[in-house]
């Protein structure tokens, strides 16, 4: 199955509870724009604030190269600076955090025939930043929908109560997965009990609490396993991923790994699980693994012990540098230092701690 603009519509309304509205610019989907903006962040759709280089977040909210060490990429941080937090971004795109948004679906074959449909687009509307555009590029196998894949597994998870990210930090060697997903049911039931978080959330909704407050959490199910990490590996033009996803298992960090893929109709491999698409109806398909570990892989504590850590430089992203700078010194007692010296401070500190400050300054 490839995914063109009216499948996409399909999957969608089949899914999720958003509206299929008629724009000025066509047919489109409607969210709040925080949901739109965790979106974008996702798929690398982009608000048509400028026709030539749409604006998406996807890349700047990265923290870390790899797994099991503190070492920033460019994003979050700079260094020992924050730098693309949600609560900077702002402030050059006021646009981000306000209103509802609209995702329209562009089909296209050549690049410069986009850019061209792009700017008819943003000169025929005053609120062209108020539309993100999904790119369907038709001229590759699979439309290049990879990133809507992941994003489906993400909503797919996140109902299951996991905390979700895509194109998740791990190691050189193994690879950038697609997807992960981690279950880790004492930190979720603080942060969502603290945070007004949802049982289930993407990992970069830790940094919007400024604007993600008083949501109604889930309550946590009964059956629901202690802890339980997924890795996930996205395909459109080939159904071809055990390779790949034995590399992600080898690291003895997953109980599963999860294909993710609407060309297939049963998991390859007995380790690995399935979410697909439904042709007819576009309701997402998940299939278990029918053989996953039947305890803990080898390396999974420290990998949830350095989860926790990570988790914690998404919660100091709410704070400004100013603020970051104060509350390191309140508790080092001298200026911050470099960048070894703030990963330090901030894996250091206890979550609870953390959460209770960060709760003050928002």
């Amino acid at each position: 199955m490839e995914i063109h603009s009216k499948d996409y519509f399909k999957i969608v309304a089949a899914n999720f509870s958003y509206s299929l509205v008629d724009t000025p610019l066509g047919r489109a989907v409607e969210m709040p724009a925080i949901d739109a903006f965790i979106y974008s962040s996702i798929t690398g759709a982009g608000y048509l604030e400028d026709p030539t280089y749409p604006f998406t977040p996807k890349g700047l909210l990265k923290i870390f190269y790899g797994a099991l060490q503190y070492k920033f990429v460019t994003g979050i941080f700079d260094n020992n600076s924050l730098c693309n937090t949600p609560l900077i971004l702002e402030k050059s795109r006021p646009y981000l955090f306000k209103g509802n948004k609209y995702i329209l679906p562009i089909e296209f074959d050549d690049e410069a025939n986009l850019s061209a449909s792009l700017a008819t687009l943003h000169g025929s509307v005053d609120n062209p930043e108020d539309y993100v555009i999904q790119r369907i590029e038709v001229r590759k196998k699979g439309n290049g929908m990879e990133p809507f894949m992941e994003y489906l597994a993400a909503e797919h998870y996140k109902r299951e109560g996991f905390i979700v990210e895509t194109q998740i930090p791990l190691a050189h060697s193994t690879g950038s997965p697609d997807f992960g997903g981690y279950n880790l049911a004492e930190s979720i039931a603080l942060l969502s009990s603290e945070l007004g978080l949802a049982q289930g959330f993407h990992v970069i909704e830790l940094s919007l609490l400024h604007w993600i407050k008083n949501v109604t959490a889930t309550p946590e199910s009964a059956s629901a396993p202690k802890r339980e990490i997924v890795v996930g590996e996205a395909k459109t033009s080939t159904s071809k991923m055990t390779t790949q996803m034995n590399k992600y298992l080898n690291t003895g960090f997953f109980d599963y790994g999860v294909e993710i893929s609407p060309l297939l109709h049963r998991p390859s491999a007995g380790n690995l699980g399935l979410l697909s698409v439904d042709q007819n109806t576009g309701k997402v398909i998940f299939i278990s693994p029918q053989s996953p570990p039947t305890r803990p892989p080898i390396n999974q504590q420290s990998y949830a012990d350095w989860l926790v850590n990570y988790f914690k430089f998404y919660l100091v992203a709410n704070l400004d540098n100013d603020q970051l700078n104060a509350f390191y010194t309140s508790l080092v007692g001298e200026a911050m230092g470099g960048q070894e010296e703030i990963a330090k401070f901030i894996a250091g500190l206890p979550l609870n701690d953390l959460v209770k400050h960060v709760k003050a300054i928002i």
